[in-house]
């Protein structure tokens, strides 16, 4: 199975368009990636506040580093600690905060 193709298709259908800006300057790249939203989940009784959040293709934003940026249509976010590399490696979770 070639999980990048299938990648591919799934943030083709699934995410938004965004943009990372380096925090020590450099060129601004724009791909796609998937956007969640704070809210509060229920977990054996217990209630679990997130934050904003970011998943995204390495392949497409390889150096995605704390104090960078994202631009989410109208709204700018920080990113708030050094990228969470995701099991398969071929991508990564970053949290947000807005700025």
């Amino acid at each position: 199975m070639d999980f990048a193709s299938d990648l591919s298709v799934f943030y083709s259908d699934f995410s938004v368009s965004v943009t990372w800006t380096p925090k020590g300057g450099g060129t601004s790249v724009t791909g796609k990636a998937l956007h969640r939203q704070p809210g509060m989940t229920v977990i054996g009784g217990d209630v679990i506040a997130t934050d904003h959040t970011l998943r995204y293709p390495i392949a497409t934003f390889a150096n995605v580093r704390k104090g960078d940026t994202f631009q989410i249509g109208a709204l700018s976010f920080t990113v708030r600690e050094n990228p969470i590399l995701q099991p398969r490696g071929l991508e990564a979770l970053v949290p947000l905060s807005r700025t």
